[in-house]
């Protein structure tokens, strides 16, 4: 059978560095392929050539076996080859039906825009792949799971053969992803090649036929997904060495309450309507987790600890003093620092360089009367990158233009900077690969020993299995059981974290 889209040898070289070599990628009509790789693997290169963003320094791409336009995303999208990415590309104060049709609008008399037949293309397009959608109502108010399918019906309005899934789960709790995975396997069933990128592995392993590892700019390894594991993945991803430390971690000693003085403390937190009744205390040299669905109402929690938020009932104590944050700088002079969930829109400044962002939150320190000292902030920027293992080491670089986990490193650093006592982090490591996790929490120990006290909401089971001395279960507002990290069921976990009895 001819592929429905093929790479060959393709290649992209930036000055010295060579992004993507001579990467050989086939995917057929109704195969779901799943593509990982740890962050600067060449993914990224692979689907900016594949979708016309970039033009390769060498190499072709056929569409059924027909030569495509090369650095063309317009020809791209005319050849059926469509990209849904992990943030939403979507019109939010639009209708789904307007959302489907924008840009090109089908017109009647006086060019006036023909809502019947878009209405009339767009029922026969739900009906044909079975998604359900309320054409009239604003994407905005949407759950995400449903944004993700204008976008995909989007696509296939414009006759997509192929479909490449950016990170599509980031966001979605595991009910959504259950359902977005039932309608790629649709999208199978009705002969739609799937290219699904993805850093939750178990998600290739629930959606994907086949599946193609890159490292370091190459692929290295292609087979079905019944042939391989989940150890071999994470090894041809990361190498041997890091697998193995990453597996050592798992099982590393716990240290539920630390050192038993306690950072700090919650009784009874209220925000109406919010969440209420939130008590616990979180120790000095222990990481605490706090998990839950998506909408449990971590994150708001969380956020009035910061300052960002109000309470309205309960206490909040710091070192055994009282305290009532009403702003995150308050929080910051108390020793609280915070990386919240979402990096690009509440964390990084994108546009400004490395150096810049890691210095954000002690701008303070480098301040030579009126001025900023340019030395100083480069060379501490120097230090922290290297502690970080920021790749590239290029302090000038724009954050942007770093991959996820890179992204993720910076922002920790930024907090990390100001060694703070109390390290609260929001999901810190969504869309961040296996090999930068395994990074990220080794920086956390490493804060954690030298005795921070670190409280990270996560919804990522393994993850909380991997680093948590003290796990915390959050249900609908309210923080319902504690358990310890080297003792804790994780079925019963998982249980306490759907509401069940």
């Amino acid at each position: 059978m001819e592929p429905v889209i093929r790479g060959t040898d393709l290649t992209k070289v930036y000055g010295n560095l060579t992004a993507l070599g001579e990467a050989t990628f086939a995917v057929e009509a109704g195969e779901v392929r799943g593509l990982v790789g740890s962050n600067g693997a060449g993914k990224s290169t692979l689907v900016k050539i594949l979708t016309g963003a970039v033009t390769p320094t060498l190499g072709t791409v056929e569409i059924t076996g027909h030569a495509a336009p090369l650095g063309d995303p317009r020809g791209m999208i005319l050849r059926g080859v469509a990209c849904i990415y992990q943030h939403s590309n979507l019109a939010p104060s639009m209708s789904v039906l307007d959302n489907i049709f924008l840009g090109r609008q089908p017109t009647r008399g006086l060019g006036l825009v023909d809502t019947s037949r878009m209405r009339a293309e767009a029922r026969a397009l739900l009906e044909r792949h079975q998604i359900d959608l309320d054409l009239d109502a604003t994407v905005s108010a949407l759950p995400t799971v449903k944004q993700k399918e204008v976008e995909i019906l989007k696509a296939l309005a414009l006759d997509a053969r192929v479909i490449i899934m950016d990170e599509p789960t980031g966001w979605l709790s595991s009910v959504e992803v259950a359902k977005l995975h039932e309608t790629v396997r649709a999208l199978k069933k009705r002969g739609v090649a799937v290219i699904y990128i993805s850093h939750v592995l178990d998600e290739i392993f629930a959606v994907c036929d086949t599946v193609t590892i890159m490292r370091d700019g190459r692929i290295i390894s292609e087979s079905p997904v019944k042939d391989v594991n989940r150890s071999q993945v994470v090894h041809l991803m990361v190498g041997e060495k890091l697998a193995r430390e990453s597996e050592r971690a798992a099982h590393e000693k716990r240290h539920p309450r630390g050192t038993g003085e306690i950072r700090l403390k919650a009784d009874k937190l209220t925000k109406h309507g919010v969440f209420e009744d939130v008590s616990f205390e979180l120790y000095a040299g222990e990481i605490l987790c706090i998990t839950g669905l998506i909408g449990s109402k971590r994150t708001e929690m969380v956020r009035t600890l910061f300052g960002s938020d109000r309470f309205d009932a309960g206490t909040l104590e710091v070192d055994g003093q009282a305290v009532t944050f009403s702003s995150p700088t308050q929080a910051i002079s108390k020793g609280v620092g915070f990386v919240p969930e979402d990096r690009h829109r509440e964390g990084l400044m994108l546009d400004m360089t490395m150096t810049e962002n890691l210095a954000m939150a002690t701008l303070h320190r480098f301040r030579r009367g009126v001025i900023l000292s340019r030395r100083s902030m480069v060379e501490s920027g120097r230090r922290a990158i290297e502690n970080l293992s920021i790749r590239p080491p290029d302090g000038t670089r724009p954050v942007k233009l770093l991959s996820g986990g890179n992204q993720q490193k910076v922002l920790v650093g930024k907090w990390m900077s100001r060694t703070p006592r109390i390290f609260i982090l929001d999901e810190p490591t969504v869309g961040v690969d296996v090999g930068a996790k395994a990074e990220i929490y080794a920086i956390l120990r490493r804060e954690r020993d030298r005795g921070a006290a670190i409280l990270v909401v996560s919804s990522d089971l393994e993850e909380v299995a991997t680093i948590a001395d003290r796990i915390g279960v959050m249900v609908a507002g309210r923080l319902t059981a504690m358990h310890d990290g080297d003792s804790a069921p994780m079925d019963e976990i998982v249980a306490e974290i759907g509401g069940a009895d």
